[in-house]
């Protein structure tokens, strides 16, 4: 039986506390997993350490502002964008659009539009990003796939990373089931750690800097997804080889 994938993750970008509350709340009701910033500056903190499958966000923030937000992601990401505005007049949706943005609501917009409006350009996204190959030939393009003996993961795109001993092992244990959450404590089981809290900060610093590393050598978003309090889940096609 093939895995559920894991919950889209949302960014919502919005300086008022209680509306970015709000709308965190609402799309977790929805079965999505959401985080809030109050700001840019909140957001950049996080991000592209963390990938989020869309991004929910105001354009008049403090500091940078929603624009700046959308073309720094836009410009390394293929994160879905809705703009979520007061600023509601034409010439504002044509300059956010043209930024880069998929969509453009005015905060009067009821709830059902604004979670029908995500769930499209999620939609939009999966099919751009699950589009196959011929039945029963292998998706090559696309898979990551990790030498053990050689202690090394070769990408997408054909390079070969080299990898540490805790870092082969992270990915052997996330291999083994990919699409799932693989829970801290078992990462660290497998590596042969006690679940301690200094252990599993440990863990957590060693995965931020596996994921950058993979990405500023093959230029591609290294697809490890962090549940948070709970692991770590591995949402690409891969294998494993001795």
């Amino acid at each position: 039986m093939k895995p559920s994938p894991p919950p889209s993750l949302v960014a919502v970008v919005e300086d008022d506390p209680g509306l970015c509350a709000d709308l965190v709340e609402f799309l977790q009701l929805r079965g999505m997993t959401a985080r809030g910033f109050g700001s840019a500056e909140d957001f950049f903190q996080v991000w592209p350490l963390v990938h989020f499958d869309l991004l929910l966000l105001d354009i008049a923030l403090p500091g940078a502002s929603g624009l700046e937000v959308v073309r720094r992601v836009r410009a390394q990401d293929a994160a879905g964008i809705v703009i979520l505005t007061a600023l509601d007049a034409a010439a504002d949706q044509v300059t956010g659009l043209w930024a880069g943005a998929d969509a453009y609501l005015s905060k009067r917009s009821p709830l059902e539009v604004i979670e029908a409006t995500c769930l499209s350009v999620l939609r939009r996204l999966n099919m751009a990003g699950t589009a196959q190959p011929a039945a029963g030939q292998a998706d090559e393009a696309n898979r990551w796939h990790l030498r053990e003996r050689q202690w090394s993961l070769e990408t997408p795109n054909g390079l070969i990373v080299p990898l540490t001993h805790t870092e082969r092992i992270f990915l052997t244990t996330l291999f083994d089931r990919p699409g799932e959450v693989v829970e801290r404590e078992r990462l660290l089981a497998a590596l042969g750690k006690q679940d301690t809290l200094s252990n599993l900060r440990n863990l957590d610093n060693a995965a931020s800097r596996l994921r950058r590393k993979v990405q500023q050598a093959c230029g591609i978003e290294f697809p490890v997804r962090p549940s948070y309090g709970q692991g770590y889940t591995f949402i690409g096609d891969c294998e494993v080889s001795a």
